[in-house]
C-alpha cells in the first residue's frame, strides 16, 4: 500500500468541477498507512490541461499546508489559487498531492468585470463645450472585452432639493441606516431630470481589451451650449454590467446679471 492514498476517490473516477477562477476549491481526504506523520506542501495541476495539448491550468505548484498523522487522516479544501484570467473552458488531467494522482475535469467559466478610473470622471463645463478627457479601462474578468463609447446618452440635472435631502428630525432606525451606508460608502443617488444629451465619440475606435490588459483612451465629448451654471449634471454610460459616470459642473461662474439682496439675520421679511 501506497504511503498515502485518497479516501472515497478510487483512482479510475474523475472528480469534476466548474466555477469562476477565484472560486475554484478541491476537496480531499487522504489516509496515511504508515507509523510516521507525513507533510503535504504542495499540488500540482500542471498535467491538468485545457484540450488534449492545451495550456496547463497552473504551472506554478499549489502550496498547501497538510499533515497526515500516523495511521490517520486528514481533510481539507484546497484552494486552486488560479489566476483571474485563467481562460473559461473545460480542464483535463491529474492532480497531484503527496505522491498521488487523480483525474479531475475542471469547468472555468465565463466571467466579465471591468474597472474604470477615474469614477466619476468630475468635467467642467467652463472649458468648453467639446472636451476630451482620458479613461483608464482594467479588464478584471477572463474574457476578452470590447470598449466602445460612441453615442448619444441621457444628460440628467441633479435636482437640489429633492424630498430625501431636505433637513428633517430622523428617528434611531433611520439614523442607524444612515450611518450604515457612511460606513460602506454608500451616499444617497441624486435625483435627476433629464433635459438633454451628450455625445461621446472614441477618436481611436472601438478597441479589445484582453482579460489582465489596462488601456488608457481618449474620449471626446459634446456639450450642449445651455447648461445651468449652478447646477451638477451627471451622464451614465453603460460598459459591460458598470458605468461610466461622468459628473459636469461649471467651476468658473459669470457675475448673476439680477442683484442679490440679503436679509440681516433675525430680520422680517
Amino acid at each position: 500500500m501506497a504511503k498515502l492514498d485518497f479516501i472515497d476517490w478510487p483512482a479510475d473516477r474523475t472528480l469534476s468541477l466548474s466555477g469562476s477562477a477565484a472560486s475554484l476549491k478541491i476537496p480531499v481526504a487522504l489516509r496515511n498507512a504508515t507509523d510516521g506523520a507525513i507533510q503535504v506542501s504542495d499540488v500540482s495541476l500542471a498535467e491538468v490541461r485545457l484540450g488534449a495539448a492545451g495550456k496547463p491550468l497552473r504551472l506554478a505548484p499549489i502550496p498547501v499546508q497538510m499533515t497526515v498523522a500516523a495511521n490517520g487522516t486528514a481533510q481539507a479544501k484546497i484552494r486552486l489559487r488560479l489566476d483571474p484570467a485563467t481562460p473559461p473552458g473545460r480542464y483535463q488531467g491529474e492532480i497531484k498531492l503527496g505522491g498521488v494522482s487523480r483525474p479531475v475535469e475542471i469547468e472555468v467559466v465565463e466571467r466579465t468585470e471591468l474597472a474604470i478610473q477615474p469614477a466619476p470622471l468630475v468635467v467642467d463645463a467652463a472649458l468648453g463645450p467639446e472636451q476630451r478627457f482620458a479613461v483608464a479601462f482594467e479588464n478584471r474578468g477572463n474574457t476578452p472585452l470590447t470598449i466602445d463609447l460612441t453615442g448619444d446618452y441621457p444628460l440628467g440635472e441633479e435636482v437640489p432639493l429633492a424630498p430625501d435631502r431636505i433637513a428633517r428630525p430622523a428617528d434611531g432606525v433611520e439614523r442607524l441606516g444612515q450611518i450604515f451606508k457612511d460606513v460602506i460608502g454608500l451616499g444617497a443617488a441624486p435625483v435627476l431630470t433629464q433635459i438633454g444629451t451628450v455625445g461621446l465619440f472614441m477618436p481611436s475606435g472601438p478597441v479589445r481589451l484582453e482579460p489582465g490588459a489596462i488601456r488608457t483612451e481618449q474620449i471626446a465629448m459634446a456639450l450642449p451650449k445651455e447648461l445651468s451654471p449652478v447646477a451638477r449634471h451627471h451622464v451614465f454610460v453603460p460598459v459591460y454590467a458598470t458605468d461610466l459616470h461622468i459628473v459636469i459642473v461649471t467651476a468658473a461662474k459669470r457675475p448673476p446679471t439680477a442683484k442679490v439682496t440679503r436679509r440681516k439675520q433675525g430680520t422680517a421679511e
